[in-house]
Formats: C-alpha cells, structure tokens, sequence
C-alpha cells in the first residue's frame, strides 16, 4: 500500500480543524464585533456544517486512495474485473458512480468501508470508538441544523436525553456553547482524534 499518499490525505483535514478551532477560540473570546450570545450561538452552528463538510471531503478523497492502493475487495464486491493500476477518477467512479454518498454515522461508513476494502488496508476500522461515537453525536446537531425536520429534533432530543441526562430540548448553539464551551471543543478533539488515528494506522 502506498502508504505516504493516504498520510497526505490528512493534511488539508487536519488544517481545516485547526483553523477553525482558532477561529471559535477567537469567537468566544470577542467582546467587541461580536459581543452577543446569540451571535455565538449562529456562529458555533455554522462552524459545526463546516467541520461535517470537510470531514465528508476527508471521507470521499481517503475511500478513493484506499481504493487505489487495495482494490481486490472492491473488485469482488462489484463482481467486475479491475486493472492492476486503476486511477484515481476511474476508482472514484467505482465508488460513487453519478451520485453522492452520504454516511448517516460513522457505523454506515465503517460498514461500507468492509464492504470495499480488506480490513488490513482499512483505516477507518482504527477509529477509536471514543472518536467515532462523539462524531455521531455532531451528525444529529448537523441533520437538525441541515433541515429542522421533526425526525431531525426527535433524533437530537433523544441524544440530549440519553447522553447528557436532558429533559429540555436545546437548540444546537446553546447546547454546543454551555459549561465554557467544553462540549464544542470535545467535538474538535473527536475530528482530530479521528484523524490521529487513522494516520497512526497508516504509519505502522
């Protein structure tokens, strides 16, 4: 497997995170241009679509390489014969076809990755369970925020309450900017920790 291509992968992620979590530090921090709380609060939701936007971007680009390194599992799953060096566009559209792929939660992705790729040229299977779980609960703040649905909120309301021990049903910046923002910054960690991760995998 070649094994620096899917290291870089990371690089542009991991960037992405840092950046944003200084711009949320400098956020929170604001006492002038953006001094109220509901300001915040629009600002730390906006900042959680972005964080699910380059982790999906992280997904696609890192199935594809993986793919493009190992693709004997893919090959048997699709029940097609594949050239020894297929390029990346061809294993994109292997992968995807015309459409994209959307993971619900990270067990959805985990599954999928089995499905197309052997578990020993799998990093998604190295994703600690600590991470991946904290990232499922960003995707309930994303899916409410996406649309507002009324499945989106009962599926929110349920991680509050099962989770966090709530009664109350919060809107996402509330929730994400209580008890000195400690609940939004465990939610960078678990990207972070995805990533970490992942990239230990790929350094064995």
């Amino acid at each position: 497997m070649r094994k620096s291509d899917l290291i870089k992968n990371h690089e542009q992620f991991d960037k992405s995170l840092a950046r944003y979590r200084q711009f949320m530090e400098k956020i929170v921090n604001a006492q002038r241009v953006i001094a109220s709380a509901e300001e915040k609060r629009d600002i730390a939701e906006s900042v959680i679509l972005r964080l699910c936007a380059h982790w999906e971007q992280f997904v696609d680009e890192h199935l594809v390489d993986c793919v493009n390194c190992d693709h004997l599992k893919l090959e048997e799953f699709l029940g097609v014969n594949i050239q020894k060096n297929p390029s990346k566009s061809l294993c994109q559209a292997l992968l995807y076809g015309d459409r994209y792929r959307d993971f619900h939660d990270f067990g959805e992705l985990k599954g999928f990755s089995k499905r197309v790729l052997p578990d020993d040229s799998n990093p998604f299977l190295a994703v600690k369970e600590p991470h991946w779980k904290r990232i499922d609960e960003v995707y309930k703040l994303r899916n409410y925020l996406s649309h507002y649905s009324a499945k989106a909120t009962r599926s929110l309301h349920e991680m509050y309450k099962t989770k966090y021990d709530m009664t109350n049903f919060l809107k996402p910046g509330h929730f994400l900017l209580a008890y000195d923002v400690k609940r939004f910054w465990a939610y960078f960690d678990a990207f972070e920790g995805a990533s970490r991760d992942m990239k230990e995998w790929c350094q064995r």
